[in-house]
């Protein structure tokens, strides 16, 4: 695709500028669509979608019919059945949510997004495959504080709202063994849980986990 070049007087190097209708798309805004929780959003081979507002999960089934969670996406993230090669994929609204289409003349603007779900896939694959739940969850945790995160007064809550089932189909593991679990977090008084919002207190031991710190940076 042929750039338009601009000559700059001081030192008249040419460097290219994006093409008259990106810069359309660019100048006049891209076209929101609004979804509600719970509610699917389209799959086109021929787009991605960037989110404005809101959270989504991407999710996969495996042979049995299990939910596969591969993903948590917020504000400024991108999502796309261009970005995985699972089949069945979707894509689904955790609260109301507002995107755009982001057409394919305008991928290249979006490369660092597209890099960040990258990075934030291969978090999450790394979390997966930690061999005990207790060590699954509490990095899981951190990663969501990281994420979702707003600071309180008791440490850091998490703002997106996950049941036990969520927890359990994100890494891997059975609701029944998320409720025992995040009940001992609880006694131990690492955590607090309200309204399916998540706190992690500021006692809660994310420095216990040195890989994942650098797997986050």
């Amino acid at each position: 695709m042929n750039s338009t070049l601009v000559k700059l007087a001081d030192n008249h190097l040419s460097i290219p500028l994006a093409p008259p209708r990106v810069l359309h798309l660019l100048n006049h805004g891209l076209k929101s669509y609004y979804f509600k929780r719970y509610e699917y959003i389209p799959l086109r081979s021929d787009v991605l979608w960037r989110i404005k507002t809101g959270i989504v999960r991407t999710m996969t089934w495996d042979e049995e019919g299990n939910q596969i969670i591969l993903g948590l996406w917020n504000e400024g993230d991108i999502v796309g059945s261009l970005m995985s090669t699972l089949d069945p994929y979707q894509i689904q609204c955790l609260n109301d949510v507002e995107v755009e289409i982001l057409p394919s003349i305008l991928w290249e603007q979006a490369s660092s997004a597209i890099i960040d779900h990258c990075q934030q896939t291969q978090q999450l694959l790394n979390i997966a495959h930690c061999r005990t739940i207790d060590v699954k969850l509490k990095k899981f945790l951190i990663w969501l504080s990281r994420k979702f995160g707003k600071p309180c007064d008791r440490g850091m809550t998490i703002g997106i709202k996950l049941t036990h089932q969520d927890i359990a189909d994100t890494i891997g593991s059975t609701r029944v063994t998320m409720t025992r679990s995040l009940n001992q977090l609880r006694l131990q008084g690492l955590l607090s849980w309200k309204n399916h919002y998540l706190t992690l207190h500021q006692n809660f031991p994310e420095r216990s986990f040195p890989s994942l710190q650098e797997s986050l940076i």
